[in-house]
């Protein structure tokens, strides 16, 4: 059985641990949250990449390799998040969990020594980021940006994103912008740390099988838990209930040979943290978010109009996606049926079978969670970002008490915002 605790450890500084000995491996993370967006966005994206190449006593990628392998071949990776409407910068470990490996000596707590330190205490030249690292840091984030168009499956829905909430913080690009980021320069990269650092809402985590009261003492004991006068809160998400309009409708030729189909919607307010968020991802699911779905069924089993078709419900920012890759010739035959289709649950067309398997595939695939430590830390991380603390054992009760009724009201508010068809030029 899991025991999830979440403590304050002072002023923007927050512990989640999920307690269990289920697992061999532990998994740490230490983060900050920002507001998504800025003059800072690239500098913030670059950052974490830039501190883990080196801390003041470890000071290259050799010595830090050097430590984990001592530390019984832990890991540590930088990460770059989207969190609602937060950037999540920072780094995410695993490692033994300390019951299995006795002779370790504390491996957890030098785990978290070595995160505290990378995040805290880097390794400076003349005051400032060393130049090497930076520009080589630099031009990976220029390089990543760039790639992000290299892979039109995943593209499509960031660019229906950047066009359905252009004017809201969630549509600002997580790495900023190539410009912003041929700019970066050792000094402004500091600066930005530094500012990060006093402002941003610090979220530490641990799974594994120490007790609470055990890791909220080892992380006290590292400037992570240190007081911050400048923290500060992060703003609430922008749930927009309905479109502010008609629906938009943008088509851009891209060098592809396979049509990209994305359609964007707001569900009426119905959200990680408002609305009936458990009757949405039901609907959400048995619209076309599983095989026995009406999207994959019909549009992809029985019409043959896409290669795929599935449905989302982004419930940190209440709105609902779906993406599909489609023939040129298909564009108008498949945007019509997939909104037809979600007429159908609007006009009650939606069995009991349907509905079953949709709460089947939603418990299954939070139970999944339950099993995977790496989710578990994206999950509760999205819970944190959002200010709340509800268990995936908890959404599939919620899901299981929803009714047909609930289920038809949550198709009532979903509104349709933007299309986005990204057109094969290769075609």
């Amino acid at each position: 059985m899991q025991q999830v605790t979440r403590k304050k450890l002072g002023a923007g500084v927050n512990l989640t641990c999920v307690t269990t000995p289920k697992f061999k491996r532990a998994v740490l993370r230490a983060a900050l949250l920002l507001p998504l967006g800025g003059a800072d966005s690239a500098l913030r994206a670059c950052l974490p990449h830039v501190l883990r190449r080196g801390t003041a006593q470890l000071p290259d990628l050799r010595a830090i390799g050097e430590a984990l392998d001592g530390l019984y071949g832990a890991r540590i990776e930088a990460i770059v998040r989207r969190e609602g409407e937060s950037l999540c910068i920072g780094f995410l470990s695993d490692c033994i969990d300390d019951a299995y490996a006795p002779d370790a000596d504390g491996l957890a707590a030098q785990v978290i020594r070595l995160l505290a330190d990378l995040l805290c205490r880097p390794y400076l030249q003349d005051g400032a980021f060393c130049p090497d690292y930076t520009a080589g840091e630099r031009q990976n984030l220029i390089d990543r940006i760039a790639a992000q168009k290299n892979d039109p499956r995943t593209w499509a829905p960031k660019r229906l994103t950047q066009l359905m909430c252009e004017n809201e913080p969630y549509g600002q690009p997580v790495l900023g912008t190539a410009g912003q980021a041929e700019q970066i320069t050792p000094e402004g990269l500091y600066a930005a740390w530094r500012r990060a650092l006093d402002t941003a809402q610090i979220e530490l985590f641990y799974c594994g099988a120490l007790p609470p009261d055990r890791v909220e003492a080892l992380f006290a004991d590292t400037p992570l838990a240190r007081p911050r006068a400048g923290a500060q809160c992060l703003p609430p998400v922008q749930i927009i209930a309905r479109p502010a309009g008609a629906p938009r409708e943008v088509v851009e030729e891209e060098p592809v040979t396979q049509g990209k189909l994305s359609l964007g919607f707001r569900t009426g307010g119905a959200s990680l943290v408002s609305g009936d968020p458990a009757a949405c991802w039901l609907l959400t699911t048995l619209y076309g978010g599983s095989t026995s779905s009406k999207l994959f069924l019909n549009v992809r089993e029985r019409k043959s109009l896409c290669y795929y078709a599935s449905a989302q419900f982004i419930a940190p920012k209440g709105i609902m996606m779906v993406n599909s890759g489609i023939e040129n010739r298909d564009y108008e035959t498949a945007r019509d049926e997939i909104l037809r289709q979600l007429d159908a649950c609007r006009a009650g067309d939606i069995t009991d079978a349907e509905i079953a398997s949709a709460r089947k595939t939603l418990a299954t695939n939070w139970r999944a969670m339950l099993d995977d430590p790496l989710a578990l830390e994206r999950y509760w991380l999205g819970q944190a970002a959002a200010g709340t603390l509800v268990s995936p054992e908890e959404r599939i009760e919620q899901a299981a008490a929803v009714d047909r009724a609930r289920i038809l009201a949550a198709a009532q508010g979903i509104a349709l915002d933007t299309i986005y068809f990204m057109k094969g030029a290769a075609q």
